[in-house]
């Protein structure tokens, strides 16, 4: 039962680690994002936008990723809670069947569409605001 309860610990552990760093992306997205922006604006120059329209991007995708990661994680520790101490194999192996699909479609999570979508908003009519007054 200890080394069950120790296995547990680890996978939690490595779902808090993806939790942390899907925060630290949201935390960078933006800073980067209005920074960008913010320089664009005063230099007036619609390429800072374009460019933190694509680092906007990135970091939507990695986001992503790490969420799936984490739903993979949590998906293991069930597995592994309800597995008896004579099946435990103390694999940390996540099921990485039809990946690509599965990361896409949680990118489209509402919260992270939502989040992402508006800072890209943002960075686009920046574009055109640019764009439109030279």
């Amino acid at each position: 039962m200890d080394a069950k309860l120790k296995h547990l610990e680890f996978i939690q552990a490595a779902i808090s680690r993806m939790a942390t760093n899907s925060f630290l992306f949201k935390g960078w997205a933006i800073t980067i994002a209005a920074a960008l922006s913010a320089f664009g604006a005063v230099e007036t120059k619609a390429g800072l936008f374009l460019i933190a329209l694509v680092s906007t991007t990135m970091f939507w995708g990695l986001d992503g990723y790490y969420l799936w990661l984490e739903r993979g994680l949590i998906n293991l520790y069930e597995r592994v809670a309800t597995k008896k101490d004579a099946d435990m194999e103390f694999s940390m192996t996540i099921d990485k069947t039809h990946a690509a699909r599965r990361w896409f479609k949680t990118c489209w999570r509402p919260h992270l569409w939502l989040f992402y979508s508006t800072i890209m908003v943002v960075e686009v009519i920046g574009i055109f605001v640019i764009r439109s007054t030279k």
